[in-house]
């Protein structure tokens, strides 16, 4: 065996965003601290980029030359991780694929329906792999929480679109490679309201430039 999960060495992490790329490797700085993690589009996509304190939840997985950390949104996705990773030669990286894919309400949709055609859509898992995922887990459901969003200080997250389109600006201004600071301070001069985050990420494009 080449991995092992490490359920007790951390539950979670409550920092906030050094650096977060398109890839899904989050740098969290945990005062002062920063840890490295791997999360979902699904996560990548919930994470606020300006400046708030997040907590992530977090699975430790031990290789004999490495350990990865991967955060998650809430306890829900990562209790869906660890019930992909029971099922036989699927590791993290097709379990994390899965949950990017589909997010923890539809994959346990897919897992109730017993729909293996979902689960075939996910880039890394085959006809025999899908089947395998549905047969192992479809009674095993119930040990998957429904869904929470990730948020600032753990409260859920709902945002109106003005927000929401500011946050989705921010976010392509940091993968542009933009601190966060700097970023936020240039939508700050030039938001106004009604504007989308494409419009929003140009103006702040002009400033900065």
């Amino acid at each position: 065996m080449d991995r092992a999960t490490v359920n007790g060495m951390y539950d979670f992490l409550r920092g906030t965003v050094a650096n977060l790329d398109v890839t899904g490797r989050l740098s969290l700085d945990v005062n002062g601290v920063g840890y490295s993690l791997r999360v979902s589009e699904q996560t990548r996509r919930n994470i606020p980029l300006g400046g708030q304190t997040v907590t992530i939840h977090v699975r430790l997985i031990v290789r004999e030359d490495d350990l990865i950390l991967f955060g998650f949104a809430d306890a829900a996705e990562r209790a869906a991780f660890d019930l992909l990773l029971s099922v036989q030669q699927v590791g993290p990286a097709v379990a994390l694929a899965v949950l990017s894919h589909l997010g923890v309400g539809a994959l346990r949709q897919a897992l109730i329906d017993r729909d293996a055609t979902a689960l075939r859509k996910v880039k890394g898992v085959g006809p025999k792999s899908a089947e395998r995922i549905v047969l192992e887990l479809a009674d095993k459901v119930e040990r998957i929480p429904a869904p929470l969003h990730i948020a600032p200080s753990g409260a859920a997250r709902i945002a109106p679109a003005g927000v929401l389109a500011v946050e989705e600006a921010l976010r392509g201004l940091v993968v542009l490679g933009f601190g966060t600071k700097e970023a936020t301070d240039a939508l700050a001069k030039i938001q106004q309201p009604g504007l989308a985050s494409e419009q929003l990420l140009r103006a702040a494009l002009g400033v900065l430039r």
